[in-house]
């Protein structure tokens, strides 16, 4: 192979090797994002276990955050074993860069040492001078010397070029060396985190056995923790619903009054607002007649709108549009119970329905808004707590479990502000928020709402 193509040949593989190196690098990004990621929620799952734990009694809480502390710690291993599995890719491209320099350098040398023996048999047979004074005439002696300046300046590049190439092989060396000891230490950490994990286990399975020594009696507390819960549901419902009666109230009324301006009737002179639907149509019915009997034309008012005012439509467009993006209703937290009927852990007889999600935190965090919007309500249930409704259009984010308000119903709302204290509860040392979305009186499920993290 010709000098030319095989320089042609090692510029190809290198530009492939380079785009490979480049999709490489993005996936161990995006694993490095996670495996932070999921060190700070065991991390935060960590404390919540040593603020609860400060507290004598062994809860069901403490069981349901150990358990979702261990998926956590799987996944964690798990994205430990890609980034692993990733550096053997490196470490396998970076010992083929390595074996394609060692016989690219050695092909250089020979390249190099055929020509300093051509050279020397050239030296035997002609002296420089005898080269150049042999020459023929003036032009072929100048041809002659630019010739040899040339075949002077080729040997000192190759020369360069063998150095360069032996230098990026031993940058290349010393990267290899790295990526080994970044693999010895992930696959260190992999073995800590599986031994850390095979303790956790053991520790769930012991919190199980001893809860399950008292299931009549955590049985007995789920039946009376639901019973409290279909009571705030039922209490959540009756104010969305009221608030969509209003809604539909003010949008019948809407219609009516734009009815009452085609046929030339003015409002605070022809009726008022204290007028009620049944005699402002009585009145609409009585223009019209009017209007016939003169023979004017009657403009044909538009059929009954039951729909949002303009800015809740728009608001609730915003909201279905920002779904999978919306910000998480705390700063930091671990979901611990999720959306739907679940067989108690404890209580296998008793099926729990969730309505949103159950989220732990740390000790004095606060709930945020998870969308611009308006506060609807907040009440208070004996026994459940504080609670806030903030509605965004037709769509509707309940927020429980709450310690102090920092907001009133009317308030409007901006995305991530702060509006309540989550409670930490006296005998578990326990800080939970329950978070909810509805559309219209319809639960839906938060999660896939929320932000991938």
């Amino acid at each position: 192979m010709s000098p030319f193509f095989r320089s042609i040949s090692y510029l190809i593989l290198f530009l492939f090797i380079g785009l490979s190196a480049a999709a490489q690098s993005d996936k161990k990004d995006k694993l490095k994002r996670q495996k932070v990621r999921l060190e700070d929620e065991i991390q935060l799952a960590n404390k919540i276990l040593a603020e609860t734990r400060q507290s004598q009694t062994l809860s069901l809480e403490n069981v349901e955050t150990v358990n979702q502390k261990l998926k956590l710690r799987q996944n964690l291993i798990r994205t430990v074993d890609r980034e692993v599995r990733l550096l053997n890719k490196d470490i396998s491209v970076t010992n083929a860069e390595i074996d394609t320099l060692q016989k690219r350098i050695e092909t250089l040398k020979k390249d190099y040492a055929n020509m300093i023996v051509q050279a020397n048999k050239s030296k035997n047979k002609y002296s420089r001078l005898m080269f150049i004074l042999s020459s023929q005439d003036f032009n072929q002696a100048l041809k002659r010397i630019e010739y040899m300046k040339q075949y002077s300046n080729f040997r000192r590049r190759q020369v360069e070029e063998i150095l360069e190439e032996q230098n990026t092989l031993s940058e290349k060396i010393e990267e290899l060396n790295i990526q080994k000891n970044k693999k010895a230490a992930l696959k260190a950490q992999m073995e800590r985190e599986k031994n850390t994990l095979i303790a956790e286990k053991k520790e769930q399975e012991d919190a199980i056995t001893e809860l399950r020594k008292k299931e009549g009696e955590v049985a007995k507390d789920v039946k009376a923790k639901q019973k409290k819960a279909k009571k705030l549901e039922n209490e959540i419902q009756r104010i969305i619903a009221a608030e969509i009666k209003r809604a539909r109230e003010k949008a019948i009324r809407r219609q009516i009054e734009e009815e009452a301006t085609l046929v030339g009737l003015n409002k605070g002179k022809d009726y008022s607002k204290k007028t009620s639907n049944k005699a402002l149509k009585s009145l609409i019915e009585k223009r019209k007649k009017e209007l016939s009997a003169r023979n004017e034309p009657v403009a044909a008012s538009s059929s009954p709108s039951f729909s949002l005012t303009p800015e809740a439509k728009k608001l609730a467009a915003s909201f279905t549009a920002n779904k999978s993006r919306l910000p998480w209703p705390v700063q930091r937290g671990i979901v611990i119970s999720k959306f739907g009927p679940q067989r108690h852990k404890i209580a296998k007889s008793v099926v729990v329905n969730n309505n949103g999600v159950d989220i732990a935190t740390e000790k004095g965090s606060k709930a945020r808004a998870v969308f611009d919007g308006e506060v609807l309500s907040v009440f208070a249930i004996p026994g459940s707590g504080n609670a806030l409704i903030i509605k965004h259009g037709n769509y509707f984010t309940v927020y429980q479990n709450l310690a102090e308000i920092f907001v009133k119903t009317g308030d409007k709302i901006q995305s991530k502000q702060e509006v309540a204290l989550i409670y930490s509860d006296k005998k578990s040392n326990q800080t939970k928020l329950h978070f909810e979305i509805w559309k219209d009186t319809d639960i839906v499920d938060p999660l896939p709402w929320l932000a991938r993290r």
